[in-house]
C-alpha cells in the first residue's frame, strides 16, 4: 500500500497537478459577502450523496418557481455554489421562498445557521471514497483496511465529522437548525424526503413540485447527463454518478461495524 498524499494544511489549497488530496472537510472560516439569515447550508461527509441532493433540491425551487430551466449535472452549480470550490461566489436567490442554497463539506461551522446535514452509512461512504481516492489518483491500492486510516477520507475522519455536527454542539439546537437527513431514506422515497424539508422549514412548495423535482433528477438521467458533459469535456475522465462503489473486503467492513456503533446508533442505522 502507498499513500500518494496527505491533507493539506488548514486553509491551504490543494495541488492538483502533483495528485494531492485536497482537504475539503476543513472548516470554512472566511465570511462571505452579503451572507444573510436567508441562507441554507447543504452539508455532508464526501461521497455521502450530496450531488443528488444538490440536483434534487434546485429542481425543487426551479419548478415550483416556475422556471423552465432544470439543474443537471453540468449546471446545477448555476444555482447551488460549492463553497470547497468558490468560497466567495453567491448562489442563486429564489423568490419563492428567498433562499440561497450552498453546498459544502466543511466540518461543523456556527456560520451555518440552517443546514440539511446528509448522512451515509459508513461502510458505503467508505467504498465510495476508496473508489473515488483511486479514481482520481491519491490511492494506489485496493486494500480497503488501509484506506479506513486515511487522513482525509477515512474512517476517523468521518467520525469526526459526524461528532462535530451532531454531538459536540447538540447545546445549541435552539440556535443552529440542522435537518438531518439519510441518504438511503432519500433514495427510497426522495419527493417525501423533499416535503419532509420543505415542511421542516416552512418553505409551504407547491404539491406539484416534488414530482417534477423526482422526474428531473433521477440517477439514470444524471448519469447520462454525465456522460453528456464528458462528451464536450475531454477532461471530465472520472466517473462521478456511478451505478457502485468498490468492494470492501470483509475485515474492513467489520472494523466499520464494531468501531461505529455510537454513530450508527445515532443516525438511525441500528
Amino acid at each position: 500500500m502507498r499513500l500518494k498524499d496527505s491533507a493539506t494544511e488548514h486553509g491551504d489549497r490543494p495541488n492538483l497537478q502533483t495528485g494531492t488530496a485536497p482537504n475539503v472537510t476543513r472548516q470554512l472560516t472566511e465570511t462571505r459577502p452579503d451572507a444573510g439569515s436567508g441562507d441554507f447550508y447543504i452539508c455532508e461527509f464526501p461521497k455521502s450523496g450530496i450531488t443528488y441532493l444538490t440536483v434534487l433540491l434546485a429542481n425543487l425551487l426551479l419548478a415550483a418557481n416556475n422556471y423552465r430551466a432544470r439543474a443537471t449535472f453540468a449546471s446545477v452549480r448555476n444555482y447551488i455554489t460549492d463553497l470547497c470550490v468558490a468560497e466567495q461566489v453567491k448562489s442563486h436567490r429564489f423568490a419563492d421562498p428567498p433562499i440561497r442554497l450552498y453546498k459544502t463539506h466543511s466540518v461543523f461551522s456556527p456560520q451555518f445557521i440552517h443546514s440539511l446535514y446528509l448522512v451515509r452509512h459508513p461502510v458505503d461512504v467508505m467504498a465510495s471514497n476508496l473508489r473515488y481516492a483511486m479514481g482520481r489518483g491519491w490511492w494506489d491500492s485496493e486494500n480497503s483496511d488501509d484506506f479506513l486510516d486515511h487522513p482525509v477520507l477515512g474512517l476517523d475522519a468521518w467520525k469526526n465529522h459526524v461528532h462535530g455536527w451532531l454531538v459536540e454542539h447538540d447545546f445549541a439546537s435552539d440556535v443552529i437548525f440542522i435537518h438531518l437527513l439519510r441518504y438511503e431514506d432519500l433514495i427510497a422515497n426522495p419527493a417525501a424526503e423533499l416535503q419532509n424539508i420543505s415542511d421542516n422549514f416552512g418553505w409551504q412548495l407547491p404539491t406539484e413540485a416534488y414530482a417534477a423535482a423526482v422526474a428531473a433528477s433521477t440517477r439514470e438521467q444524471m448519469r447520462a447527463q454525465e456522460q453528456r458533459y464528458r462528451r464536450f469535456n475531454p477532461n471530465h475522465r472520472f466517473e462521478f454518478v456511478s451505478q457502485a462503489g468498490s468492494d470492501l473486503d470483509e475485515n474492513s467492513t467489520a472494523r466499520i461495524l464494531a468501531s461505529c456503533q455510537d454513530e450508527l446508533r445515532l443516525l438511525g442505522y441500528t
